[in-house]
């Protein structure tokens, strides 16, 4: 039950309210001017509600809090009078007050209002508590999605023959898409596109799990094949319900320019030769997403990059995301993007691409994340 601070110097009021509090369990701490008043307050007291009177030469009424600071301003506030001026009971009211006593106070009509104003005055604090606990969070989400972006690369090789670029857009603060490269030897780069299962803070954790295990074992298995099949099973064996993972992980020789691939249940990539040639999605190097059963083989491909080609790599979130009618982007729109753009750079094919899909959606929510990574020979 409250303790309720009495701020008066009425010695009949002290009495009544001593009374009161016997059947209710109610407590109160009396204070007969405003130094007493401030002290308690400022004395760090257990202070759930506080009665003030308005309208007494010793006491400073609603004005009193002005000289508080910090959480004790919150204390909600009920004005006690002995008069019936409206017009001072009003300016309470403005001055902070949430409710109003008038004297002679009945022991009900006390016990009534402060039950109120406690129950109010829970239902407040529990909504402040819920406020606090959630911009809490909203940082710790803000921050997570900040380490996310620096987890991936954002400066990309700068060469006379090679263009490369990838950008990432979760579909909240934190997803579960990522893009990587890194070299694996003289003149070989992995380049790594995948799409955990899920969105938001699940996936963003499955999603770092997933790339340093990429990372670690591609340092020992020098193929893509076995590299796969080695993070698959380390996945399964974390046993994580519901979780997986796709994966296309190719090598890039820039010596011999081609690039061998093993792809994990992955959409396949988009070859786009130099001139006009036609558009092509790589096949083989066949495998199921990662995550989800142990022993599985995972085969092994490989496309030669000729002068001027470029490779497209994306997740589904890109030819999955609807507009307000709930229609696709599509394979077919990306295909007709690619070959509208292939003689763009890596970087502005990159980067287009998702001002293309925002002008097909327009108003719709974006409903999954959206990764695309590009390569250009040239």
């Amino acid at each position: 039950m409250p303790n309720t601070l009495v701020v008066d110097d009425d010695p009949h009021i002290e009495a009544l309210f001593e009374d009161s509090g016997g059947a209710t369990g109610n407590t109160f701490t009396f204070a007969r001017s405003d130094d007493d008043a401030l002290a308690i307050l400022e004395a760090e007291l257990k202070i759930d509600i506080a009665v003030v009177a308005i309208d007494r030469a010793a006491i400073g009424g609603m004005g009193l809090f002005r000289r508080l600071r910090g959480g004790r301003l919150r204390i909600p506030r009920i004005a006690l009078t002995s008069g019936t001026d409206l017009k001072l009971i009003r300016n309470a009211m403005n001055d902070g007050a949430v409710d109003f006593l008038t004297k002679p106070v009945s022991v009900d009509d006390l016990n009534a209002t402060i039950g109120k104003v406690y129950k109010d005055c829970e239902a407040r604090r529990e909504a402040w508590r819920t406020e606090s606990e959630l911009a809490a969070i909203r940082r710790e989400i803000d921050i997570a999605g900040n380490i996310q972006k620096r987890i991936l690369p954002r400066t990309f090789p700068e060469r006379d023959d090679l263009d490369m670029f990838a950008r990432t857009a979760p579909a909240k603060d934190i997803g579960g898409d990522f893009y990587d490269f890194f070299e694996v030897g003289p003149d070989k780069m992995a380049l790594v596109v995948a799409d955990v299962s899920g969105k938001g803070v699940p996936a963003a954790f499955f999603m770092a799990v997933a790339r340093t295990l990429i990372r670690a074992t591609a340092a020992v298995e020098e193929q893509p094949g076995p590299c796969l099949e080695r993070v698959n099973s380390l996945l399964f064996r974390h046993d994580i319900p519901g979780m997986f993972v796709s994966v296309f992980y190719g090598i890039l020789d820039t010596r011999a320019w081609t690039m061998t691939y093993a792809n994990g249940g992955h959409l396949p990539p988009y070859l786009i030769p130099g001139g006009d040639g036609e558009i092509i999605a790589l096949g083989g190097g066949d495998g199921v997403v990662l995550g989800v059963q142990e022993g599985i083989p995972y085969e092994q491909d490989t496309v030669k990059i000729e002068r001027g080609a470029a490779l497209f790599f994306y997740t589904d979130g890109l030819t999955e995301a609807f507009d307000v009618n709930r229609n696709q982007f599509s394979d077919e729109r990306l295909i007709e993007y690619l070959v509208e753009n292939r003689s763009l750079s890596a970087h502005a094919l990159t980067d287009n691409v998702f001002a293309f899909v925002n002008l097909f959606t327009g108003d719709a929510p974006q409903s999954d994340d959206i990764t695309s990574l590009a390569i250009k020979r040239f």
